[in-house]
């Protein structure tokens, strides 16, 4: 084998034996494809087979390292010896960093299939021929995925907590017709101290009242939020009273749950418009502006309403909760729209519509989503994904999870009775 300038490696790896520690090791042929550098250890050994004692022996390092023909760096661009390439599973066919940069690529709203067509690219591996190659990164989601959402997982909730969700509609292929195919459940937080950020991303086939109970439970409540802010659904309402009970008391309900003051602020707005209020000038949306910050705003449009029917209509529709949630504001924390979260949601529409149809298996949505979540909060660090993939790597003894374990339930079953049928047929 030849060597690069510079003379005979002196890096190579020790040998893993007990009692060949400081033993002598030399390169000696490589093993699997793509290849990985195999060494010879000139330490006695006995054969499990004839019971001869030979003077030496084969080994693979733990976490082996895929061969480099180049001899140089892809990153740093310094020369390498042959056997420090990047690092890979004994079973798999990529290095880790083609899975982190994968990983990267989803979460910016790349499909499967791109994500896989660029790994094979940067591994001078052959590109697959039409839409195809989606699959290895689906086993790379399935497996190695967990490894990296589960460290940017959030533990508890927030002192503010924003919930709202966006769906996704599929065309049936058969009727022509639009029919659900998920809904994605998202919160955005508010901490006491740190950066606010998406906190979580679920998806799930409803939106039901059960739906956001099991999202919010899915973290620790033992600390209630202070806040809740929401556009007003019942769904997500009954669900926080569910987990955070109203205690008994004059004091007001921990968390409080508060409507979104921008949706509020677009209803009286279509609520005037249908008065034929109009020109943003105009004395009664003035009145509207301020309506939601004070009592005073608030007294004011009520008084100033009258004569107007749609727009009395409108507000007697939420005096039941407005006159509370306005006396009320200054006690709670400064946050009171849903703004926030309404873009975080509209990058993942943007990123998922055009391809809601073929997301069909909820827990490697669910990955995805939480890949999204880390772009949204700009930590999706390739170099960070990497080296949480590289200690689980070595956690394992570079082994990794064995591919093509991660299959749908669904899809087990139709090929189990496919290949019940083919053998019946053979029979």
């Amino acid at each position: 084998m030849p060597r690069l300038p510079g003379g005979a490696a002196t890096n190579l790896p020790p040998c893993p034996r007990a009692g060949h520690e400081g033993r002598r090791v030399v390169k000696d042929g490589s093993y699997g494809n793509p290849p990985r550098q195999l060494y010879r250890c000139f330490g006695e050994v006995v054969s499990p087979r004839t019971g001869e004692i030979r003077p030496w022996h084969h080994f693979a390092p733990a976490a082996p390292r895929v061969m480099t023909a180049s001899g140089i760096c892809d990153t740093c661009e310094n020369q390498v010896h042959t056997h420090d390439g990047p690092l890979a599973g004994r079973t798999y066919a990529f290095p880790l960093r083609e899975a982190a940069t994968a990983f990267v690529g989803v979460g910016t709203g790349a499909s499967y299939t791109q994500a896989g067509d660029r790994a094979r690219v940067s591994a001078r591996r052959q590109r697959l021929e039409r839409e195809r190659g989606g699959a290895l990164v689906v086993e790379w989601l399935d497996l190695l995925g967990p490894t990296v959402v589960e460290h940017y997982a959030e533990s508890s909730w927030p002192e503010t907590l924003v919930l709202d969700s966006t769906r996704f509609m599929a065309k049936n292929v058969r009727t022509g017709k639009d029919t659900l195919a998920f809904n994605v459940l998202g919160a955005y937080g508010y901490p006491r101290e740190g950066k606010p950020r998406v906190w979580k991303l679920h998806a799930t086939h409803q939106a039901r009242q059960q739906d956001w109970v099991e999202f919010l439970t899915s973290l620790d409540t033992s600390v209630p939020p202070r806040l809740v802010v929401c556009d007003g659904a019942d769904e997500i309402r009954n669900a926080v009273r569910t987990v955070w009970p109203e205690a008994p008391g004059p004091s007001f309900p921990v968390p409080f749950v508060s409507r979104c003051e921008l949706h509020l602020h677009r209803n009286g707005l279509e609520a005037m418009g249908a008065d034929r209020i109009g020109g943003h000038l105009h004395w009664m949306r003035t009145r509207l502006g301020t309506a939601f910050l004070r009592w005073e705003g608030w007294d004011e449009l009520v008084e100033k309403a009258t004569g107007f029917a749609a727009t009395q209509a409108w507000l007697s529709g939420i005096s039941d909760f407005a006159p509370t949630q306005v006396g009320t504001r200054h006690l709670l924390p400064a946050h009171h729209s849903t703004a926030a979260l309404d873009m975080a949601l509209g990058r993942v529409r943007d990123f998922l519509d055009s391809r809601s149809f073929v997301l069909r298996n909820a827990r490697r949505t669910n990955v995805t989503l939480a890949l999204i979540r880390n772009h949204l909060n700009g930590v999706d660090i390739e170099r960070d994904y990497y080296q949480l993939m590289r200690a689980r790597l070595d956690d394992a003894g570079g082994r990794l999870p064995a591919q093509r374990a991660g299959g749908d339930k669904g899809t087990s079953r139709r090929v189990k009775r496919a290949k019940r049928a083919v053998a019946s047929l053979r029979a």
